[in-house]
């Protein structure tokens, strides 16, 4: 096989991951969003006020957006479903024209009405369930109690393990019965 030549480079399938999505494609997925896609978000509209959204969409993109005091903000990350990922600020307009070129950012790109219907879908949003344990009961193994997992003395590990190569009475388990 012989070298690429620099025209194939995009078309490699190993540099597929080093590709970056663009805000063209990115409000598309935004107009699918409000035409009615499912989604679900990390947490409700109300417990944001001011930082961050995450939603997952059905298609398999990933969307982070920005809350500021309440109102919906730019768009700070997304991945598509096949894996590429865009991050706000690496598109601009015409890079050329240094610091003067201005970012492209997909929720930007929206009309003032599709920006308020974004943000009333997100206010509505239906959110990941809540898990089953909470985060300092979860055993990452299953094997070993909570209690005993954050140990107590020095040789904890020891006391949550037993001790040799078998579980308790297995070392016996291979040797006959007496009639």
């Amino acid at each position: 096989m012989g070298a690429l030549v620099p025209w194939q480079w995009l078309a490699s399938p190993a540099l597929l991951p080093l590709s970056r999505c663009c805000a063209a494609e990115i409000q598309q997925t935004l107009l699918a969003l409000l035409a009615g896609e499912a989604f679900l978000a990390d947490r409700p509209w109300s417990e944001v006020w001011w930082g961050r959204m995450r939603l997952d969409l059905a298609s398999g993109w990933q969307l982070e957006i920005a809350i500021d005091h309440d109102q919906l903000g730019a768009l700070l990350w997304a991945r598509a479903a096949d894996g590429r990922n865009w991050e706000f600020g690496c598109q601009r307009d015409d890079w050329t024209l240094g610091p003067d070129s201005r970012i492209v950012e997909p929720v930007a790109l929206l009309e003032p009405e599709q920006r308020q219907h974004l943000e009333r879908r997100l206010q509505e949003a239906i959110c990941w369930p809540a898990p089953l344990l909470p985060p300092d009961q979860a055993v990452s193994s299953g094997l070993v109690e909570p209690d005993v997992r954050r140990g107590k003395g020095r040789h904890w590990r020891q006391r949550a393990r037993p001790h040799g190569r078998w579980h308790h009475g297995a070392v016996n388990s291979n040797r006959q019965q007496k009639p």
